[in-house]
């Protein structure tokens, strides 16, 4: 007897606390959800110290009397749902009562509202408890400060990240719904300096003030009405592809949501265009009937519901679909079998090499070495082990070559795999694979102790970068500038590009550094760095298929290769090399 007993109030509200407040991007979330609900158009956010030293939301919503500013803050209390049955069409973002309450319970708190800009109340709260109501300066609209979030939790508040980590969290909070809301005007200041001043605009504008102006130049309009669902928004195109899957943002109705299955229609649209590892930019809005969504799932309301998800998926991925169709290579190639193509970016055969045979059947059975699973495929073990471990622990390098290529007898097939004669028979090797691993080798020696020289830019570039990707790449500068790039600081959230390393083409830079930050940002302690940045730039820097190279470039890059430790696999695992010897070709052919 006696062994159940009542949590005291402030305990059950810290407990309560915790599956709606973890970290200050999540008071971020609830306070503007709540400005937004309140029919703001204007929402300045203010932190400090990454929102744990203080968060204050100013909003000129509805407001509400002093009368009600206190009851806001009790459990459960709230002005947008009253029955069981607003339940299956909530069209609210905030709904159960718990946002106030639970942020009150964890920090200290003040909040002033007025409904007319003529009377105001100001309420101010410390871990839960009540410490008075007054009247305060009439302003329209609701402001909020948090200050001081966990000071009565230490054992959550030792579990926040860096100021800077939670600050980016918070960057990405605002960017969403900036995103979602392009109509409203949002200001974000941290540690007084301003990140974000968006004025109220269209989508597309809202994208490139959010992400860069050359994202808005780069979009493919969404557009799909197919009762009772309506798709709008853009998707990117192929220049926008990333290495990480940060840059994709599904919105229904009205509200941010985590779907795996909707991300997968989008990625399914784009299948045929990108491989695997890597992820295309898109923001998209759906708009659906409030009762075939269920948003009651988790107290983050991130996650929902559908009462017919594959209907939602098939009509979310036709949308997309229609909208990249005009991308190239997104349509098949009809051409009759054994008909040689001649588009742009495919070579002519090899002089003696018919045009059917280089269409036929495949030259190499089963037993040829296949593509290996890249690293940053998500659906492949990662052992962390460079490719040279790998390879070593898998069997018998393969047998190089008897001889050196011979200069006369080299050609390029198809822009896209270099194809010469040796004395043990015939050897073809992928260009972009092959390039990649010679600068993959150089990268990793410019990185430890022999920078890779530059070459200085006639036009230096300016490049613009998303808040927190800047305040990221600002961090890495010493190590690109090993890499190669002479990188300056040019005005807010800019860079200038003055020099460029020598094997990379004019005009690659935004692509190369942006993937260098998305590879090194989930980066881990030790050598690993160096592996990913060496490993990123080599990927992006390489050649790529279907450029066109000359005999001398091609003898040039061969001779690179051959130079390296490991001229046979890239840092990803791929081969370089596939070998056809006498002996096969003479078994094909039924000489032997």
């Amino acid at each position: 007897m006696g062994i159940i007993k009542r949590m005291p109030q402030a305990l059950a509200d810290q407990i309560a606390a915790g599956e709606v407040v973890e970290r200050p991007a999540s008071v971020v979330k609830e306070l503007v959800e709540n400005a937004i609900d309140a029919g703001a158009d204007t929402i300045a956010v203010e932190i400090q110290q990454g929102g744990q030293k203080l968060i204050q939301i100013t909003d000129n919503g509805t407001g509400m009397a002093a009368d009600d500013l206190e009851l806001a803050f009790a459990r459960h209390a709230s002005s947008k749902i009253h029955s069981s049955d607003e339940l299956f069409s909530i069209a609210t973002l905030g709904f159960r009562g718990e946002a106030l309450p639970s942020i009150a319970s964890v920090a200290r708190v003040k909040a002033s509202s007025s409904p007319d800009g003529k009377e105001a109340g100001e309420i101010i709260i410390e871990g839960g408890s009540l410490k008075g109501i007054k009247p305060a300066p009439p302003r329209k609209g609701t402001i909020v400060q948090v200050r001081n979030l966990f000071y009565n939790t230490p054992a959550r508040r030792k579990f926040l990240k860096r100021p800077a980590t939670e600050s980016q969290h918070i960057v990405e909070t605002i960017r969403k719904f900036a995103l979602c809301y392009p109509r409203v005007a949002f200001t974000l200041a941290s540690d007084s300096k301003e990140v974000f001043r968006l004025a109220p605009t269209d989508l597309q504008t809202r994208i490139g003030e959010v992400f860069g102006r050359h994202y808005a130049n780069a979009l493919k309009d969404v557009t799909l009405d197919k009762p009772p669902y309506r798709i709008n928004g853009f998707t990117g195109s192929l220049s926008l592809v990333r290495g990480r899957p940060k840059e994709q943002y599904i919105f229904l109705n009205g509200r941010t949501v985590q779907d795996r299955l909707l991300n997968s229609a989008v990625y399914g649209a784009y299948r045929s265009l990108i491989s695997r590892g890597e992820y295309p930019f898109f923001v998209l809005h759906i708009s659906m009937p409030l009762d075939e969504v269920d948003v009651n799932v988790h107290p983050a309301k991130s996650e929902v519901r559908f009462k017919d998800e594959w209907r939602v998926f098939h009509v979310l991925k036709t949308a997309v679909t229609e909208a990249i169709k005009d991308i190239p290579g997104m349509m098949p190639d009809f051409g009759s079998p054994g008909q040689w193509q001649g588009s742009a970016g495919a070579a002519a055969p090899p002089s003696g090499i018919p045009g059917d045979i280089m269409h036929g059947a495949p030259l190499f059975d089963s037993a040829t070495p296949t593509r290996a699973t890249p690293d940053n495929d998500d659906s492949a073990p990662h052992d962390g082990k460079s490719a040279a471990d790998r390879f070593s622990a898998g069997g018998p390098a393969p047998t190089r070559p008897d001889t050196p290529f011979n200069p006369e007898s080299i050609w390029q097939v198809h822009n896209k795999y270099i194809l010469s004669q040796v004395a043990s028979g015939l050897v073809m090797i992928d260009q972009h694979v092959a390039h990649e691993r010679v600068l993959f080798e150089d990268a990793l020696r410019a990185l430890n102790d022999n920078p890779l020289p530059s070459q200085t830019l006639l036009f230096p570039q300016v490049v613009e970068f998303a808040p927190d990707e800047f305040s990221h790449l600002l961090n890495l500068l010493p190590y690109l500038e090993r890499l190669g790039f002479r990188i300056r600081e040019f005005g807010k959230n800019t860079v200038v590009v003055e020099g460029m390393p020598m094997d990379v083409t004019w005009g690659r830079e935004r692509e190369i550094i942006t993937d260098i930050l998305d590879r090194v940002e989930q980066r881990r302690r030790g050598a690993e760095v160096f592996d990913q940045m060496a490993a990123s730039f080599a990927c992006k820097a390489a050649v790529k298929a279907g450029d066109a190279l000359t005999s001398e470039e091609m003898r040039t890059l061969v001779d690179r290769l051959f130079a390296t430790e490991n001229p046979y696999y890239c840092p990803h695992g791929r081969p370089t090399i596939v070998h056809l010897s006498m002996e096969e070709m003479d078994r094909r052919f039924e000489r032997i």
